[in-house]
């Protein structure tokens, strides 16, 4: 079969009949192989294959893309099992054969096929390492990505799409589309007003998301300003995306404020930009039209919708952004190794690359982190190969040691903590058969030290003040608070589990005070943060809620078990002091339901004849009072539950196994990890370094 590449295949509109030697000497040829001449004088006759122009015209994406995958399939050879590699020779000269006929409109070809290697002879007896060899189902998903032929899918193994021939195929000249197409998404912001907000999310906001590589994106948006053209439809999701989240980072910080002279009262609210963003993503039929630019609009609309209300509407946005990730290859970007930058398209293709990792970074956190409130994740950390983004600047995108902070140096420290949480819910067992208690946490308690020497492992910067680096970053001291906040909060959730149950027996006092003590330091970051009037991110006010409701519970315990003291007062001014924060944050729903929820549960304190239940029945009517508001009017002032509410539920037991009927007191007290060190002590050990001489 004829292995010249596609590319260098010469176009004509018939096939040539004259051999190659008589056509190169310009004679007569009897045009037949071998020919009179060359037979005479004993040359090696053979004719040129050319793709035929009407086919070029008629089947050149399918060409395009056969090619591409005869490609992949090449490299799979390479580095494949050897069971595989008996069946991808055959494969991909099938693929070939369909190559060569599109272009030449000939059946078979005329060179003679390669031979096909014979199967080895089964193992012997002796040959145990033969059975113990994983076999890679290279064929399977080859199968597969031919039938999606027939499905009118791509495989999509081939991000970022640019010299690939599939369905998301793009050139590396961008597709400008006119404005008017948009226009309804204009929201009248004056392009001066919006370039003084996306240089402020790129310069203070972009690194806790890290889903943008700025010079680009701030070259798209100058293009759009100066002539109106995007290069995607979809782009203008992402454009009203990042402006949304900065618009309301701006209303809740003061330090916000003053970097950036706008008046904020003639800006319209950040919900209108999360719902032009939606209508431009239906605009842009994103979920057929699938782009990168869809992704990078719904992860970083995660930066504002909870804030505004829209839970539900981020988590199912994000729900489909995995199916699109998917789709578009996202999920098995290949590191291209050795690469030079020295040409402009393999630049783009680096940084197109590189924004993929990042946003699927981003979605790896996102989704892990969400798995105390679904029990389950959409991302298993076996079915994906992408890995982590370059520790690298945007600048010239060169990989740089840990130790030297960068743009991606905040989620590259989270994604090693998002990493840790699939194995919790799993080594929890099924819902339909949990294992027993005693191993449950154990393993609750093992996952504690990982997390613990995960966070040990950060760079120092990341972890303890540096003034002198912080002059120069304008945002690694918040960057390092949030990471703060953030360590305390996973803790927490390792264990979720047994929160509730470590209230009622001693045999998870542990879970107990290392939980107080984490909420004690998130509010006490928190209070920081707010106090310092430091940029805001959208977890803060989430982690400040989590936190104050642990230290309700735990005064709401000691009230009814009469073993209030000073501590408790302590606990109940954090939590006082918290919902004050939380309140003054009047555009932020997810504050003020906070406060309700606080309210609900702080008042139940002594009182054990209420349903728990009715504090949540609070904060759901506080909920329909606020759906549909605009972050400008969602709470001109603070719900207030007044009557007397319930004490926590009486619960026995998190999960039970079928047939454990063991109570957890019953249970085996289980001691700390081998570090022996309480909470409190090992963050300040971590995140400040204190010593027996600090102050």
């Amino acid at each position: 079969m004829s292995t010249v590449p596609t590319q260098s295949r010469r176009v004509s509109q018939r096939q040539p009949l004259a051999c190659r030697e008589c056509t190169k000497s310009k004679r007569k040829c009897s045009k037949t192989i071998p020919c009179t001449r060359c037979s005479r004088l004993r040359l090696s006759c053979s004719r040129e294959i050319v793709q035929l122009q009407r086919s070029a015209a008629r089947h050149g994406a399918e060409v395009d893309f056969l090619d591409s995958l005869v490609g992949d399939l090449n490299l799979l050879l390479e580095s494949t099992s050897a069971t595989a590699k008996l069946e991808l020779p055959q494969i991909i000269s099938k693929v070939r054969n369909r190559i060569f006929r599109l272009q030449t409109g000939l059946e078979t070809s005329l060179d003679p096929q390669p031979p096909v290697p014979e199967p080895p002879l089964p193992p012997g007896p002796n040959e145990a390492q033969y059975h113990a060899e994983p076999v890679e189902p290279a064929s399977s998903s080859l199968v597969t990505a031919i039938e999606h032929l027939a499905w009118g899918r791509d495989s999509a193994g081939c991000f970022p799409h640019l010299k690939c021939g599939c369905q998301y195929s793009r050139p590396v000249v961008s597709r400008a589309n006119p404005r008017s197409s948009q226009r309804s998404f204009d929201l009248g912001l004056d392009a001066s007003i919006a370039e003084k907000l996306i240089r402020f999310h790129l310069c203070h906001m972009a690194w806790h998301h890290d889903c943008i590589h700025a010079p680009t994106f701030l070259e798209q948006c100058e293009k759009f300003w100066r002539t109106g053209e995007m290069d995607h439809a979809l782009w203008m999701a992402l454009y009203l995306s990042v402006l949304g989240a900065t618009v309301f980072a701006m209303r809740i910080s003061s330090r916000a404020k003053a970097a950036v002279n706008i008046d904020l009262d003639m800006m319209p609210p950040a919900d209108q930009f999360l719902t032009a963003m939606l209508e431009a993503l239906y605009a842009g039929h994103f979920l057929e039209d699938m782009s990168i630019y869809a992704l990078q609009a719904i992860v970083i609309s995660t930066e504002v919708a909870h804030n505004l209300g829209r839970s539900q509407l981020n988590a199912t946005l994000f729900k489909a952004a995995v199916r699109i990730a998917e789709y578009l290859g996202v999920h098995r970007i290949r590191e291209a190794r050795g690469a030079s930058l020295d040409t402009e398209e393999a630049w783009i293709e680096t940084v197109q690359r590189e924004v993929g990792k990042r946003v699927w970074c981003q979605m790896l956190i996102q989704d892990h982190f969400a798995i105390p409130f679904t029990n389950t994740y959409s991302i298993s950390p076996s079915q994906y190969s992408t890995g982590s983004p370059l520790n690298a600047d945007d600048y010239d995108l060169t990989d740089m040691p840990q130790t030297v902070p960068t743009v991606s140096s905040y989620v590259r420290a989270l994604r090693k903590i998002a990493d840790l949480m699939p194995s919790l819910i799993d080594g929890l067992g099924s819902m339909g058969q949990p294992k027993p208690l005693r191993e449950q946490y154990a393993h609750v308690l093992l996952l504690d030290k990982r997390m613990r020497s995960v966070v040990k492992g950060f760079p120092r910067f990341l972890l303890q003040p540096d003034a002198e680096k912080e002059l120069e970053i304008p945002w690694l001291g918040i960057a390092r608070r949030s990471l703060a906040i953030t360590a305390a909060e996973k803790i927490i959730m390792i264990h979720r589990p047994f929160l509730f149950l470590s209230f009622h027996s001693s045999s998870y006092q542990h879970t107990r005070r290392t939980c107080v003590a984490a909420a004690l330091t998130i509010l006490r970051e928190h209070e920081t943060i707010i106090n310092e009037g430091d940029f805001f991110v959208w977890t803060h006010s989430a982690f400040c809620i989590t936190a104050a409701i642990i230290l309700c519970f735990e005064v709401s315990v000691a009230s009814k078990d009469s073993t209030g003291g000073p501590e408790t007062d302590k606990f109940r001014l954090a939590i006082l002091a918290a919902r004050n924060r939380l309140a003054d944050q009047k555009s932020d729903i997810l504050a003020q339901r906070g406060v309700t929820l606080i309210d609900a549960i702080f008042a139940s304190e002594g009182n054990l004849d209420l349903d728990f239940y009715r504090a949540v029945a609070d904060v759901l009517r506080f909920g329909q009072t606020t759906q549909g508001n605009s972050s400008s009017n969602s709470s001109s002032s603070t719900t207030t539950t007044t009557t007397t509410l319930p004490m926590l539920p009486d619960i026995t037991e998190p999960y039970r196994s079928p047939g454990n009927t063991a109570t957890p007191d019953s249970q085996s007290t289980f001691d700390p990890h081998p570090d022996n060190m309480d909470f409190e002590t090992w963050f300040n050990h971590i995140f400040y370094h204190l010593n027996s001489s600090a102050t």
